[in-house]
């Protein structure tokens, strides 16, 4: 009996952390990618379909650029990576002013401009884009964040050549 009370216990145990590190329901992210004009476009949509405020950090979630490789992109189809060539920004901890929050029943939307920050192939390529975002659900809990369920998309891309420099 003391053997079957400590299994349950620790079945328990587990549970609770698992649940502690699982998305809440409700709160899900899309991700869609445009290319045209030689530019490539994500727009990251996080709707919270909750009833209390969720956090997003800023970096992402409000700016125009990268600042660091935010995306997994892969050619489609194989395992090869695009390579990030963008800027690495060094920072501080992010702070509760880093955060963008959304209210409950809320969405928000960012479209960035990653063209020149993936070493896309020359040529027309298909491409597999993958982001994870997080969230935080308390602005003094900042190192409590929570992954959301992976968002992915394929698109097709033309990427011109550039000429060799002399």
């Amino acid at each position: 009996m003391k053997r079957s009370l400590a299994g349950v216990l620790m079945i328990m145990a587990l549970g609770l952390a698992y649940a502690k590190d699982k998305s809440m329901v409700g709160v899900s992210e899309k991700v869609a990618v445009a290319s045209r004009d030689g530019k490539v476009l994500v727009t990251l949509t996080v709707s919270n379909k909750t009833a209390q405020p969720i956090y997003l950090w800023k970096v992402t979630y409000q700016s125009e650029q990268l600042f660091g490789p935010e995306f997994d992109i892969s050619v489609a189809g194989s395992a090869a990576p695009v390579n990030y060539i963008g800027p690495v920004v060094k920072r501080a901890p992010p702070g509760p002013d880093d955060y963008v929050k959304v209210e409950p029943n809320g969405v928000l939307r960012n479209t960035i401009d990653i063209t020149g920050a993936y070493d896309f192939l020359p040529g027309k390529r298909r491409y597999r884009l993958s982001h994870t975002g997080s969230y935080v659900l308390d602005l003094q809990q900042l190192d409590h964040p929570v992954a959301m369920k992976p968002a992915s998309t394929v698109f097709t891309h033309t990427q011109v050549a550039q000429p060799a420099e002399q």
